[in-house]
């Protein structure tokens, strides 16, 4: 009676152990499926030579995958820039912060081209929108662009327009080595950048490199307000 008893005994333990692995392995399969992401596609877009230098620049695209963090539009193209050495074979990104390039112009092309080079064809320049200012937790068209520049190896890459302004035009004058720039101003705090906006003139000096500052002090915009009432 105690044999038939002791085999009895190994045998639920043996049972208990097998049901015990089982589980165990259909939890750790469903650990392994648990961690399949989507991996993005990397889409270059043509290369393209900076004239003057050993450099050639290839934009990345956005993808066109599932990437709820940002949003395309018509303007926004590209989410980084890759900067080739002919030379040295080397390759380097612009930067490595997320952020949406809507565009960009190297050097002051619109001189023209039987023009002579001039400070501003050192640089190149971008339009950009690097932060989520309306706090959707995306980067979209509806947050300000700012503009950058960068030398033409893509290095000291900098935003030179303040922050928490939108640009709105800008343009380079190549005489003073200045570029002035249009900026629109979330005035009536609605996290918004449109026409219900003040628009504010700010100046940047290629040369000095300092942080731009407004055309118009608060003096002289009080003193215009109150002449254009008398005007008006």
């Amino acid at each position: 009676m105690k044999k038939v008893l002791s085999i009895t005994i190994v045998l639920l333990v043996v049972l208990i152990s097998a049901c015990s692995n089982d589980n165990k392995t259909i939890s750790t399969t469903e650990k392994i499926t648990s961690k399949v992401k989507y991996e993005p596609k990397i889409k270059y877009s043509s290369s393209i030579i900076i004239d003057n230098t050993d450099m050639v620049m290839y934009p990345l695209n956005l993808n066109d995958g599932d990437n709820d963090s940002y949003i395309r539009s018509a303007e926004a193209n590209y989410w980084n820039l890759i900067f080739y050495n002919v030379n040295s074979g080397k390759s380097e990104l612009l930067t490595y912060k997320k952020l949406i390039i809507n565009s960009f112009k190297i050097g002051h092309n619109e001189s023209g081209a039987n023009s002579s080079a001039s400070f501003s064809d050192q640089f190149i320049y971008y339009e950009i929108i690097n932060s989520d200012y309306n706090g959707d937790k995306k980067l979209t068209g509806n947050d300000p662009k700012k503009l950058f520049i960068s030398n033409l190896q893509g290095k000291s890459f900098h935003q030179i327009s303040p922050k928490n302004y939108s640009i709105y035009t800008w343009k380079i004058d190549n005489k003073h080595d200045l570029i002035l720039m249009n900026l629109i101003k979330d005035s009536n705090g609605d996290k918004e950048f449109n026409e219900k906006d003040d628009v504010e003139y700010f100046i940047y000096n290629l040369k000095a490199g300092n942080p731009a500052k407004p055309i118009f002090d608060d003096a002289f915009k009080k003193g215009l307000r109150a002449l254009a009432k008398k005007v008006l």
